[in-house]
């Protein structure tokens, strides 16, 4: 192999092995990383197959992850939380319950203070996407609109107006004090 040859094959090797390198984490296939170089699917095999004996690469069934000394970069568990703003129509009730909630407790009604909160809390979990896992950075933007709109139809079936009617069902005392 003349002397350009061998460092245009360096060159591409040190390519091969960056690419591996930034998606170590979540690994790559061969075919992704001949698509991000814009060359042959053997041709990256080849690399790869190169990388592997001298050390820096290892395959886990068709994924590829950059070796760093013994142990092979592990991903990290990452979590996107996505609070989604209150629909205009439930503003008025929330800020009447919040106020109910606090003079309940002014009053040292605190059982019903109580129960006023959790109710409010249990609506802003209506509203919040958790997303947990270790290839988060690859969500699906349209998984991720599919949530969005689940959280909205589950949230807009949480009837605040039932909720605190069954709390005063619930606490039949509660205008006596406690």
């Amino acid at each position: 192999m003349s002397n350009l040859k061998a460092h245009e094959y360096k060159e591409n090797l040190n390519k091969c092995y960056k690419v591996v390198l930034q998606s170590s984490a979540k690994g790559i296939r061969a075919v992704e990383i001949a698509r991000k170089l814009d060359i042959h699917k053997t041709t990256v095999h080849r690399y790869l197959t190169s990388l592997e004996l001298m050390g820096k690469v290892e395959d886990d069934r068709g994924i590829w992850h950059a070796k760093t000394g013994e142990q092979t970069i592990k991903p990290l568990e990452k979590e996107i939380v996505i609070e989604l703003p209150m629909p205009k129509s439930e503003w008025r009730r929330i800020a009447f319950l919040e106020a109910q909630a606090k003079e309940s407790e002014r009053l040292g009604l605190s059982l019903l203070a109580e129960d006023m909160r959790i109710t409010l809390e249990k609506l802003k979990e209506t509203r919040t996407i958790r997303i947990k896992g270790k290839n988060v950075d690859d969500l699906d933007l349209e998984k991720l609109g599919n949530l969005i709109q689940q959280a909205n139809k589950k949230s807009l079936k949480v009837n605040l107006r039932g909720l605190f009617k069954s709390l005063k069902k619930s606490r039949p005392d509660t205008s006596q004090g406690q």
